[in-house]
């Protein structure tokens, strides 16, 4: 009975916390973010640490999800992007080949042109669009539904974000069950506060390209390999970061299997690339793609040592230098997990995924909150913690936003960091599993 009050009591103050971030959140506010989020993250510790069954996990996300039905998010500017891409689509132009500075000028561009553009911040107006083909139908989807009126296009684009994050938790359950690991874990991705405010609430992509991470990786297990290619291109179409996982998911498969799979992936990615492309696209994308390599600067962790030490010795801001350093290390770490790790099993394979992933974000130039979702649910089918707790502390960051400059808190990260690399080398030292375990009535089988 008492677990059922404080069941009951963490959900109804947790929604409660949602609709105040929702409605009436201002960024700029770091004591009221701090506290919020704090409390939103231990609550949603303590509903774990209750063992909800699966069923009410799922129905208590869902309420959560639509605590935002309606909300305009506040913590990103980043939608204004979004549907300004997806009206470009509307009237026929290629959202890859011009920087908003570059047509704001002409004349009946469309209707929500100011608007969006004032929104999405000077960054954004600045550069071409990164975002992949399949997130440009989601936008132009969410565009030509209710056309001309951004709250509406806000409801829709959330809705299918909804939608999918759903489809993530069918997949996240059901590979669950078949690596044997309890099902009630799936909690940890879909009551999370930083899923739910991310990917609900700000409307980034994320679950989306889980939904067909997920759903591909369950396919090859079941030696579907045609399904599983289509849904591994859209993932990729979605958002580029599963693409440097791939080699490692079909290392242990037979020459020809492997020939079979990337031939239908590159088939499928040419046809879902095939509306965009343009000369000019490929120049455009690969400069974009490469200021989070060489320009953007947020929440990074080795990089900011290494800045500053470059700072120390040369006088400047080595950023340049370090990505090609960043570029290298990502190559040389795919190729050690992909062939030079033994990846026998499917649990091998996904704690490889999760350690390129996480060595990934360790040495980015960029990370924002949005980023580590991939992460937190990559590695609730691994025996590691650490995504959890990093999923907690990532969310602090928005503490930089203040009301009249941007401006990072170097205790907020290094507390972030510190934290996460103790437990991060904690349980890759014989401790794995452990902090899982207090979360179900018996012991998990993964080992």
């Amino acid at each position: 009975m008492r677990d059922s009050m404080v069941l009951t009591a963490s959900v109804f103050f947790s929604a409660l916390l949602y609709l105040f971030i929702g409605y009436d959140f201002v960024r700029s506010e770091t004591g009221y973010l701090i506290f919020s989020f704090g409390l939103l993250f231990f609550m949603f510790i303590l509903i774990m640490f209750k063992k909800p069954a699966v069923f009410w996990i799922f129905f208590i996300g869902v309420i959560f999800r639509f605590v935002f039905i309606f909300s305009v998010p506040s913590l990103s500017q980043d939608f204004y992007r979004f549907f300004w891409d997806g009206n470009l689509q509307l009237i026929g132009e290629n959202p890859y080949l011009y920087s908003p500075n570059q047509i704001i000028d002409r004349d009946n561009l469309f209707s929500l042109a100011i608007e969006l553009y004032k929104g999405m911040g000077s960054i954004s107006n600045e550069n071409y669009s990164n975002y992949p083909p399949f997130s440009q139908f989601t936008y132009l989807l969410s565009s030509i539904l209710i056309k001309n009126n951004l709250y509406y296009s806000i409801i829709t684009l959330r809705i299918i974000i909804i939608i999918f994050e759903i489809g993530v938790f069918y997949y996240l359950y059901k590979l669950l069950n078949h690596l044997n690991v309890p099902s009630n874990r799936v909690g940890f991705y879909f009551l999370n506060p930083l899923i739910i405010i991310e990917l609900t609430g700000n409307l980034h992509g994320e679950g989306i390209m889980m939904f067909f991470f997920l759903a591909g990786l369950y396919m090859l297990i079941k030696n579907k390999f045609f399904r599983s290619s289509i849904l591994l291109s859209i993932s990729v179409a979605t958002k580029l970061i599963t693409f440097i996982l791939l080699p490692i998911m079909i290392k242990k498969f037979e020459f020809k299997k492997k020939i079979k799979f990337f031939i239908s992936f590159l088939i499928f990615s040419t046809i879902i690339w095939a509306p965009y492309l343009n000369l000019k696209l490929f120049t455009n994308y690969f400069n974009t793609i490469m200021l989070w390599f060489n320009k953007f600067e947020f929440n990074a962790s080795i990089f900011y040592v290494i800045r500053e030490i470059g700072f120390y010795f040369k006088g400047y801001n080595i950023i340049q230098e370090f990505s090609i350093f960043s570029i290298l290390f990502l190559i040389s770490a795919i190729l050690f997990f992909s062939y030079f790790k033994k990846n026998n099993s499917i649990k091998e394979v996904l704690i490889s995924q999760l350690f390129l992933l996480s060595f990934y974000f360790f040495i980015s130039t960029t990370v924002h909150p949005w980023y580590i979702t991939s992460l937190v649910c990559l590695g609730l089918l691994t025996p590691y913690f650490y995504p959890i707790i990093w999923s907690g502390l990532i969310l602090l960051t928005y503490s930089s936003y203040g009301a009249f400059s941007f401006e990072e808190k170097p205790i907020v990260i290094i507390f972030e960091y510190v934290t996460v690399f103790c437990l991060f080398l904690i349980e890759i030292n014989g401790n794995k599993d452990r902090i899982f375990n207090a979360f179900v009535k018996n012991p998990s089988p993964l080992k």
